[in-house]
């Protein structure tokens, strides 16, 4: 019951984060896409690899090239109304993400998983919106989705 009121306290200080992040311009694996299926990937590549993921997906809004480039066919998706697979996710956000407008206020990767921390503003609601986006990674390829 703790974990649930701090996170509940926490929010509106997560939410109200003035400044964006994105990581200083691309970021080099030593790889070159697609990276999917999975290749070995030390931690640093993999730390490359995601921040290159979420500047495609989400500042550029080039929900195909994100996909295709960076998530496993077979993706594993846990939101029960999402469906399994890289197609469904895709199709899915390509009719979102190019259109609303949101912004990543926090983005981080250890052990192969990263997480991003999404700023929403949507037309139709009063106050912006709070996402979080959790991968988990296998060498070069996202193969695993929470939200």
């Amino acid at each position: 019951m703790l974990i649930p009121t701090l996170l509940l306290t926490a929010l509106p200080f997560l939410v109200a984060s003035p400044t964006p992040y994105y990581p200083r311009g691309p970021q080099t694996s030593n790889l070159s896409p697609p990276y999917c299926p999975p290749r070995p990937a030390t931690q640093a590549q993999q730390r490359a690899i995601f921040n290159n993921f979420v500047t495609t997906l989400y500042k550029n809004k080039n929900v195909t090239d994100a996909f295709e480039n960076y998530v496993a066919f077979d993706l594993i998706e846990h939101d029960p109304f999402d469906p399994q697979g890289r197609a469904g996710n895709e199709a899915k956000l390509a009719a979102i993400i190019p259109f609303v407008p949101s912004t990543v206020l926090r983005q981080s990767f250890d052990n192969n998983t990263g997480f991003i921390h999404l700023r929403v503003d949507e037309a139709t609601e009063p106050q912006p919106i709070a996402l979080a986006d959790i991968y988990r990674m296998n060498g070069t390829c996202l193969v695993e989705h929470w939200e």
